[in-house]
């Protein structure tokens, strides 16, 4: 009970500093608050908030003087114990200001840290000086500084962990200037789509017309490169832009021309059929066809082809433009300079070894066709299936589809950039390989530049060496391989610049195959095998709605 209400005493009725054995000493060049302990028969244990009325009632307030806590605990250890100790119990710490760039410095802050006891608060020359040491010389702002040093704020941020964080300076970003680019104005075979009927079903046989258009329309129109717009980071560097890269209309032939009062216009020279190419288009007239048997022979045209009805077994479409097909390809050879439409599917035969020889269709452009089984088909672009692909060959330079239901069993399915499907392989396990991302070619490509980037940095070591023992022989000798030397080391400086700029190209190109991915909407069956930029991986289970991606150099499922 006597504890109790020695706990409980007030303020006024605790010893004074000396009875209770305390002398304070504050030393005038540090402003360092000091307490020395001498135990007394009076002296007795004191709670941290009793000491602080100590130190309060000794003339010392809390404001000038805040307590260290840790040396607080120590003290009071000591009186418990009555032993004699001098410590330190006050340190007065000055303010201060510390300045961040973000990663592009076109951004920089401060961060204001308040003063400790009789600390000096930040003030505008040691406000200046960290700007300085930043190296901080561009779009500061004048108003935000004067907030900085504001005496309001530096006495609210005194005695507390609390900081204070502003933006001081903003840089200008450098716009690079956007390339030249062309704009399509009119619509190709590949921009067709399934169409819905009143209900609001979709028609996966009908895509609609093919476009034709009249002399003198519209074809492509090039917007011109802009100039790139510099900027300047907060430190006074200028920020290089690049200026937009040109491009020109590519005219392939007499079918197209540049309006007569426009030269970034591209207008039609005859009516046709537009193909759109990556730097132009040209006019391809149409040939129109009811079937492809033994009657009509082998079908080879210099323009688009459209057929109404089947193309026979072993028979052989060639054309530079189009082919639309309304029946079905049956053991055909269908070849196209543009896109190729089977309304009907392709069916084949199982032991071919020629692309040329079974059901086979090659388009630079895309294909589209109802359903695959047993068949060949090669596109620069896409392949669309409609349906179903049963025991085919399909390769694709961007990506291959098979849309709604449609499964994909057996054969090998390889694109650029993705495949889709609903399912893969069969419940009765049928080897089925999917393939997209193949890079292995700019693999090595780039290997080998990594390799004659590594043997031109040993050239330019060799290079500096002789430099330095050329120096060493002396002026006479310098000035004969003066020359000799700056020639070298110019197309050192020229090579290196351009395997960098390889380098980076190839990184890019790279970056395409490795974002490769192969989508299975439905259902993927064991036995379906994968390979993801040169990555293998087998399905040993069933899985439900799964994205098979590249990462972390394997490849890895996604649902």
């Amino acid at each position: 009970m006597a504890r109790k209400e020695e706990d409980q005493e007030t303020p006024q009725e605790l010893p004074s500093a000396l009875e209770l054995g305390f002398a304070f000493q504050l030393h005038e060049d540090t402003q360092e608050l000091w307490v020395a302990f001498e135990p007394l028969e009076v002296s007795r244990e004191l709670t941290k908030e009793q000491f602080h009325q100590v130190v309060q009632e000794a003339g010392f307030q809390s404001r000038d003087f805040p307590l260290i806590n840790q040396n607080i605990s120590v003290l009071l250890d000591a009186v418990r114990r009555k032993e004699s100790k001098d410590i330190c119990i006050s340190i007065p710490v000055d303010g201060r200001a510390e300045v961040f760039l973000n990663p592009s410095k076109l951004l920089a802050g401060v961060v204001i840290f308040g003063a400790q006891g009789r600390g000096k608060a930040v003030d505008q020359e040691q406000l200046q000086q960290v700007i300085k040491k930043a190296k901080i010389s561009h779009g500061l702002m004048e108003d935000v500084l004067e907030t900085l040093v504001d005496p309001e704020l530096n006495e609210r941020l005194r005695n507390t962990e609390e900081v204070y964080c502003t933006v001081i300076a903003y840089g200008e970003a450098a716009y690079n200037g956007q390339d030249a680019w062309l704009e399509t104005l009119v619509k190709d075979a590949s921009d067709r789509r399934p169409l819905e009927d009143e209900t609001g079903r979709v028609d996966f046989l009908d895509y609609g017309e093919f476009p034709f258009i009249e002399e003198d329309t519209p074809l492509m129109r090039r917007h011109p490169p802009t100039k790139g717009q510099p900027g300047m980071s907060v430190t006074g560097k200028t920020l290089r832009a690049k200026d937009g890269k040109d491009i020109q209309f590519r005219i392939k032939d007499a079918s197209v021309k540049t309006a007569e009062d426009d030269e970034d216009l591209l207008v039609a020279a005859s009516g046709g059929i537009p193909v759109i190419s990556d730097k132009g288009v040209h006019i391809e007239q149409l040939l129109k066809i009811d079937k492809v048997d033994i009657e009509t022979g082998h079908v080879r045209y210099r323009g688009s082809v459209e057929i109404k009805g089947d193309v026979r077994d072993g028979m052989q479409v060639i054309a530079t433009g189009d082919i639309k097909i309304g029946g079905v390809v049956d053991a055909a050879f269908i070849k196209s300079g543009g896109h190729i439409e089977c309304v009907g599917g392709v069916i084949g035969h199982t032991g071919s070894e020629y692309i040329t020889e079974k059901a086979a269709l090659v388009a630079e452009c895309s294909i589209k066709a109802r359903f695959a089984h047993e068949a060949r088909m090669q596109a620069n672009q896409e392949i669309i299936i409609g349906n179903q692909v049963m025991h085919s060959q399909l390769v694709a330079g961007s990506y291959i589809q098979v849309q709604g239901k449609g499964q994909v069993v057996g054969g090998h399915l390889k694109a650029a950039d993705s495949l889709e499907m609903s399912t893969s392989g069969a419940l009765a396990y049928t080897e089925t390989h999917l393939e997209v991302g193949e890079c292995s070619k700019l693999e090595e490509e780039y290997t080998e530049l990594l390799g004659q980037l590594k043997h031109l940095e040993d050239q330019k070591y060799q290079l500096i060496e002789l430099a330095r023992k050329t120096r060493k022989a002396g002026k006479e000798e310098l000035a004969k391989k003066k020359d000799q030397l700056i020639r070298a080391k110019e197309t050192l400086q020229f090579r290196s610049a351009q395997l960098n700029k390889d380098l980076h190209e190839l990184e890019e190109k790279l970056k395409r195959f490795y974002a490769a991915k192969i989508q299975v909407n439905r259902r993927a069956y064991p036995g379906t095998l994968l390979k993801i930029a040169g990555r293998d991986y087998e399905v040993s289970k069933e899985l439900d709605k799964v994205t098979f991606i590249l990462k972390e150099d394997k490849v890895q499922t996604r649902q």
